[in-house]
């Protein structure tokens, strides 16, 4: 059962927030029924994928599989409160806090929706896990390719060299876009100003460690530790790709301080 208080943040147009609501009360529905083949069918796109860095869930049937184990699990452990609940048109971002037996569980998920059903759903953990050993051995294993290595040095290499025009011209489309927890950023020129205003607040930016990276022909996942002058973070970001291009970039944070976040960039943007 999923808390009904507030949730710590909740970003978004006030209609994509209300329609993600909705559509979590629908998925919830569904679940109290134990419906979740209803669930699924009526959620989910035909071709959808359920992707994290333990398994890959492809189509109606593996999806259902892995719901339906979430689900056993969930049984076992205490209510699940919301902490991050982020909403686009296209999407719903949110971040969890479990009760478990042994300590707090953080997972946290992404939902990309094609005509209000998910087409992507992306899920990992900012801390412990609900999966047992054995768990996941009937599933897919998950794919580390090279072309998702590529766009990731890419990603850092435009950072470490302070190359905003680079980040806004070659790697975002035109209409890209970069969210975070505090940031919606929109449009070639407003992603080139937002770059420009990072390399001047932060420098001596650097990878320190990759801890897991994952994708697919329209998307790369990733979770590393880099830091600079203000400070070391450990992030997850997700881009979608269109045409060679970056056209969504989503940025949470496992652990430390994202400058996109910090009051100082923020003002700057202002």
């Amino acid at each position: 059962m999923t808390d009904d208080r507030i949730p710590s943040a909740i970003i978004g147009d006030p209609a994509n927030v209300a329609q993600a609501q909705a559509y979590q009360a629908k998925r919830m529905a569904y679940a109290q029924r134990g419906d979740v083949a209803g669930l699924v069918g009526d959620l989910y796109t035909s071709d959808a994928r359920l992707h994290s860095f333990d398994f890959r869930a492809d189509g109606s049937q593996a999806i259902q599989g892995v719901i339906e184990l979430m689900q056993q699990r969930l049984a076992g452990v205490g209510p699940v409160r919301i902490g991050q609940f982020i909403a686009g048109n296209d999407f719903i971002w949110q971040e969890l806090a479990i009760k478990g037996r042994s300590g707090t569980i953080e997972p946290y998920e992404i939902k990309f929706l094609r005509s209000g059903r998910i087409y992507l759903q992306l899920y990992g953990y900012k801390q412990g896990t609900l999966w047992q050993p054995g768990d996941l051995d009937t599933f897919a294993p998950p794919v580390r390719s090279d072309a998702a290595s590529e766009w990731h040095h890419r990603y850092i290499d435009y950072q470490a060299r302070q190359d905003a025009d680079g980040m806004a011209d070659d790697f975002f489309a035109e209409d890209g876009r970069l969210i975070t927890a505090k940031q919606n950023i929109y449009g070639r020129e407003a992603l080139r100003l937002f770059y420009r205003h990072k390399f001047q607040t932060e420098n001596g930016f650097h990878l320190a460690s990759t801890r897991n990276i994952t994708g697919s022909e329209d998307y790369v996942w990733f979770e590393a530790t880099a830091g600079g002058s203000l400070g070391m973070r450990t992030v997850y970001d997700v881009m979608l790709l269109k045409d060679g291009r970056v056209f969504t970039l989503l940025v949470g944070t496992l652990a430390g301080t994202l400058p996109a976040n910090s009051t100082e960039l923020s003002e700057k943007l202002a």
